[in-house]
C-alpha cells in the first residue's frame, strides 16, 4: 500500500487481539490501522478455517457465485454471487471474461487459448485514495479540501491457464493443489530482503541533528519503500525506492507526448515534483494489469523529469508516454484516474548505481545504499535462483531519535531476511474448459460449495 503512513506494525506472530486507547495519549495512524488489521486477520482466518481455502454458497436456481458458462470460443460468462477465497469475500454482479470490472484485458495478449485451459480467480487488495475514488474526499471541507482517509479494495480477476491437450483433468479435490503447482510455484523461491543502517567511519555531529554515532542520518522520520519494478531473477529484475512509501502521487489532467499536465505540483517542495525526479505514469488499468502470474510479463518504463512549468502545472519527461506499450493509454482516459507517482532513487547525491528507465538493477548478496545510511540487501538462495515478482515491496521505517531503521534482528544483532510485505495474491480454481468441434465444449466445475446446512 502506497499510503502516507508513519509505519505498518501489524504482525500476527505477536498474537495481539485488540488495540486499546488510553486517556491523554497521542493517537497515531499505525495504532488505528493495526486494529483494522487485527480484526480482518481474525475474521478471514475464521472464514478460511470453516469454509476452506475457497468456497461459494450454492444457489438453488442458478450457477452460484463465479460459475462459468456460455463459452463461445471468444468469451464465457461469470455468474453473479459470492465466493470466499482464503477468507476474503469476493462478490460478482455477473459479467463475462472481457468485461470483468478489474480485468482491463489486452485484446491481443489475453485471447482465450484454442486448447483446454483452467479458469481460476486471482484475488488481491488494492490501496485506493481520494485520487482514485474522488467520493472519499468530503466536499464540505472545500473543493480542494484536505485529504483524509484511504481505502483498500478487494480486486478479483478471472484468469486462464493454458493446458496441454490430453493432459490430466483436475477435479474438485485436486484443483487447488494443481493451481498452486502451476501458478504459485512460478514465483518460488520468493525474493527476500534485509535492511540496516551503516555507521559512518567519520561524521560531523550537529546540535540540530543526529550525532556522530548515528547510522540513519536523515533529518526526518521516514517510511522507506523498496519495490520490485521489473520482475524476474537477478540480472533481469530491477527495483525502485521511495522515502515516502511511494505516497507522492499527483493527478494527471492530460498527456501529450512527453508533456504531462497535472492538477497540482504538490503541496510543497517535499511532497511535490521537481527537475531530476524519477516518476511513472499509472492509472487504474496499469495497476490492475500489473497483477500478473507470468514472471516474464513486461512493465512500464520510468521517466526522469526534464522541465517543470510552474505556471501551467506541466512537466516534461525524458520520453514520450505514448511510446511505452505498457503505459500507452495512461493519461488519456480521465475515468481511469491517471496519476504521476514520484520515486526517490533519482534524487541528486544518491550513489546506489545507474538509474535506468527500467529501474535500478537488482543485485543479490551485497548491501545496496539508499540514502542517509540506509542500506538493503537482496539475499541469494541455496535452492535455486530467487524469483522477484513485479510489485513486491518491503517497508522500512527510519527514525531520527534512534538513528536506525526498525527491522527485525537475530540474536547476534544481524538483520533478518524477510519475504515481501505485499502484495499478497490468493487463488481459487473455477472450472476446467475444453473446446470441441463447433461451439461445443466440455466444462468441469471445480468450485467447492459450502457445507450443506443442517
Amino acid at each position: 500500500m502506497h499510503g502516507d503512513f508513519s509505519r505498518v506494525i501489524f504482525d500476527p506472530a505477536r498474537r495481539f487481539s485488540s488495540v486499546l486507547s488510553q486517556q491523554g495519549r497521542v493517537q497515531l495512524d499505525a495504532d488505528l490501522n493495526e486494529q483494522t488489521a487485527i480484526l480482518l486477520h481474525y475474521v478471514r482466518t475464521l472464514a478460511s478455517d470453516v469454509l476452506g481455502p475457497a468456497a461459494y454458497p450454492p444457489e438453488p436456481d442458478g450457477l452460484g457465485g463465479f460459475g462459468i458458462d456460455g463459452y463461445d470460443g471468444d468469451t464465457f460468462t461469470v455468474a453473479p454471487g459470492r465466493m470466499y477465497v482464503d477468507g476474503i469475500l469476493c462478490e460478482s454482479d455477473g459479467t463475462d471474461y472481457w468485461d470483468q470490472p478489474d480485468g482491463h484485458l489486452d485484446p491481443e495478449r489475453d485471447q482465450l487459448p484454442a486448447g483446454p485451459f483452467l479458469v481460476y480467480l486471482r484475488v488481491w487488495e488494492r490501496f485506493v485514495t481520494a485520487l482514485e475514488a474522488p467520493w472519499i474526499r468530503e466536499k464540505a471541507l472545500g473543493p480542494n479540501g484536505p485529504d483524509t482517509t484511504a481505502r483498500t479494495r478487494v480486486v478479483w480477476q478471472v484468469c486462464v491457464l493454458p493446458l496441454e491437450p490430453g493432459s490430466a483433468t483436475p477435479d474438485m479435490r485436486s484443483a487447488a493443489s494443481f493451481l498452486r503447482e502451476h501458478v504459485g510455484s512460478r514465483f518460488e523461491p520468493r525474493g527476500v530482503l534485509a535492511a540496516r543502517t551503516r555507521r559512518p567511519e567519520e561524521a560531523a555531529g550537529s546540535a540540530n541533528g543526529p550525532g556522530p554515532s548515528s547510522g540513519y542520518r536523515g533529518p526526518e522520520n521516514q517510511l522507506y519503500r523498496v519495490e520490485v519494478h521489473r520482475g524476474g531473477r537477478e540480472g533481469t529484475a530491477t527495483f525502485k525506492w521511495s522515502r515516502e512509501n511511494g505516497s507522492v502521487a499527483l493527478p494527471v489532467r492530460g498527456v501529450s507526448g512527453a508533456v504531462v499536465e497535472l492538477e497540482t505540483l504538490g503541496r510543497d517542495d517535499k511532497l511535490g515534483v521537481d527537475v531530476g525526479d524519477v516518476v511513472e505514469i499509472i492509472d487504474d488499468a496499469v495497476v490492475c494489469r500489473g497483477a500478473s502470474d507470468r514472471p516474464d510479463e513486461g512493465c512500464g518504463r520510468l521517466y526522469t523529469v526534464q522541465r517543470v512549468d510552474y505556471d501551467d502545472h506541466r512537466v516534461t519527461l525524458d520520453g514520450s508516454v505514448g511510446d511505452d506499450p505498457f503505459h500507452r493509454s495512461a493519461g488519456e482516459m480521465p475515468t481511469r484516474h491517471p496519476l504521476l507517482r514520484r520515486w526517490d532513487h533519482g534524487a541528486s547525491g544518491w550513489d546506489g548505481g545507474l538509474t535506468e528507465a527500467m529501474g535500478v538493477p537488482l543485485r543479490e548478496g551485497e548491501w545496496l545504499p539508499l540514502e542517509d545510511g540506509v542500506e538493503v540487501r537482496f539475499e541469494p538462495s541455496q535452492d535455486g535462483p530467487r524469483v522477484y515478482r513485479r510489485g513486491d515491496y518491503w517497508q522500512i521505517p527510519a527514525r531520527v531519535l534512534t538513528g536506525d531503521v526498525e527491522w527485525p534482528r537475530g540474536r547476534q544483532g544481524q538483520p533478518l531476511k524477510r519475504r515481501p510485505h505485499g502484495v499478497r495474491y490468493h487463488y481459487a480454481p473455477l472450472a476446467f474448459l475444453e473446446p470441441r468441434d463447433g461451439d461445443d465444449f466440455r466444462l468441469v466445475d471445480l468450485r467447492v460449495p459450502f457445507p450443506p446446512r443442517r
